[in-house]
């Protein structure tokens, strides 16, 4: 019997031990995908009719194309929550049951194949988790698993987005639209999302999570959180200021950049001043606890493309220069490196398959870039200002 519960508790160790660390993240370059829209895996190439709806891509479909993933020097790909969803609820942010894997995407062994065809090429997997809320059910709580009791959510009420910010217990208690918000100080609901995080980990092998929605709920609970999960967390908090999405670094490895998001658009694309990305680098180096560890980008499905309502590629390509080279991990949403230009939710969300273009000239400039960031390790370096003024700024890292 002793021996028995040594060996068990040696398998409870072991996705610990071989878990992927924070500073070994700092050496990957990762490649955001929407799992329904990357590529179908029978090979159909016809366009999406509707992007509200279910477009056809797959895990399978992932599987197929690693290789062009791989060509641009990628080792790090983050997908779609995989729970299954409701209705036409694609993207996979809306769960009815968080057991069951989306039969739309595949089926569990459809997802361990994937995961394990990347680690066969040295390519780690990030999933998208969501532990905030479910899906548009109403106060139809049996219809979710296992949060089927009215006691496991928050007395409804309604975001409202012009306050949210002011009023903490609205942003962490109320539905952001029409989102059940989950009661994290419950104390099944809180034991179960972590036995959950864990459960996904040890089933399917994943290297990281990319967490949704973390600004609405409780700081607290997000450092259990990160602890069951064993692996390298980055959270989202959709806001600009520093001092607000610091905060967050509290609990969790490191958050989605979106303060150098903000002024790499307004620099890039609103034609101000240089000096707005360099007052801002310094404002995130003084701000977080661990800059290097961030989620850099310029792009996702949550926003306008970086190219939408311009054409103005030299931005595009100076922007992604600064993610590969500055503090931080670069994060690429799929499409940018085909040039794609939709604007908001759902037209940021394009298919993939029918523009696979390997010779394409953003193809050919993230592949370069890659390779670049790949031999230089930036991560090993300080990051210098050289120089810097309204126009240029001059940076070098090694």
């Amino acid at each position: 019997m002793k021996f028995i519960n040594l060996f068990a508790i040696m398998l409870l160790l072991t996705p610990l031990i071989l878990a992927k660390t924070k500073e070994e993240w700092k050496t990957r370059t990762v490649y955001q995908l929407l799992t329904d829209r990357f590529y179908r895996d029978n090979d159909d190439r016809s366009s999406c009719g509707n992007l509200r709806k279910h477009c056809g891509g797959t895990f399978k479909g992932i599987t197929k194309q690693l290789s062009y993933i791989k060509g641009m020097g990628f080792d790090a790909i983050w997908i779609s929550p995989i729970p299954i969803n409701q209705g036409d609820d694609y993207h996979g942010y809306a769960f009815i049951d968080m057991y069951k894997i989306n039969p739309h995407f595949g089926t569990d062994e459809d997802l361990k194949e994937l995961i394990r065809q990347c680690h066969k090429q040295d390519i780690w997997v990030m999933v998208d988790v969501v532990a905030n809320h479910v899906a548009c059910i109403g106060e139809d709580y049996g219809r979710i698993h296992p949060f089927n009791k009215r006691e496991h959510y928050h007395n409804p009420c309604q975001i409202d987005f012009n306050r949210m910010w002011q009023d903490k217990y609205m942003r962490e208690n109320c539905r952001l639209f029409c989102l059940p918000d989950l009661d994290q100080s419950n104390p099944y609901v809180r034991s179960e999302l972590k036995r959950w995080v864990r459960y996904i980990i040890d089933t399917y092998g994943f290297d990281g999570i990319r967490i949704d929605t973390v600004a609405h709920v409780p700081l607290d609970f997000w450092k259990e959180f990160a602890d069951a999960a064993g692996v390298y967390q980055v959270g989202e908090v959709l806001h600009g200021d520093v001092r607000i999405v610091a905060e967050y670094q509290q609990s969790l490895d490191a958050l989605l950049n979106y303060p150098l998001y903000y002024a790499m658009k307004d620099s890039f694309t609103q034609r101000q001043s240089m000096k707005r990305i360099y007052n801002s680098l310094q404002d995130i180096k003084r701000g977080f606890k661990d800059v290097t560890v961030l989620g850099t980008f310029i792009d996702n499905h949550d926003q306008p493309r970086f190219l939408h309502g311009n054409n103005n590629i030299p931005g595009l390509k100076n922007a992604l220069a600064l993610i590969f080279m500055a503090e931080g991990i670069p994060m690429v949403y799929y499409g940018t490196e085909q040039a794609y230009n939709g604007g908001g939710d759902p037209n940021n969300r394009e298919s993939l398959w029918d523009h696979m273009n390997t010779r394409s000239e953003m193809y050919q400039f993230i592949s370069t870039a890659v390779s670049s960031r790949k031999r230089s390790k930036p991560w090993e370096h300080p990051i210098e200002y050289l120089y810097y003024d309204n126009e240029v700024l001059v940076i070098r890292r090694g």
